[in-house]
């Protein structure tokens, strides 16, 4: 079942899947979060991204730019999917993380677990 979550941009309400594919390849995967990600969707979170593991993605770049908010139970996801990734000599990599979300990674203590791609922080500075 795929839940949806509402995005309010400044011109417009869209109704949109809290994770969806953007691109891939054979190797290579681009996700994107949007709304909130807590126990309602983590199973939605955590299928996309076996998904790609199955396929043979060993590189799976996640963006969180929409993510409004998230709990343990979908940084739990990101976590068991980066372990799996580094174990098949991948990586998963989270972009355009808005700094609530970097700070929730900091107080679970997984700076050194999880991988962000601080380029582009500076655009964020309000989120």
């Amino acid at each position: 079942m795929t839940v949806e979550s509402t995005i309010v941009f400044t011109d417009r309400v869209e109704k949109m899947a809290a994770v969806r594919t953007t691109a891939c390849d054979e190797w290579r995967a681009a996700v994107a979060l949007h709304g909130e990600l807590d126990v309602a969707n983590a199973l939605e979170l955590r299928a996309e991204l076996a998904h790609h593991l199955d396929a043979g993605r060993r590189v799976i770049r996640v963006d969180a730019l929409g993510v409004e908010f998230m709990d343990s139970t979908a940084l739990g996801e990101l976590m068991t999917a980066s372990e799996r990734c580094r174990a098949e000599h991948g990586s998963l990599i989270l972009t355009n993380v808005p700094r609530r979300i970097q700070r929730l990674v900091a107080i679970a203590g997984l700076t050194d677990v999880l991988l962000i791609d601080m380029a582009g922080t500076d655009r964020q500075a309000t989120a």
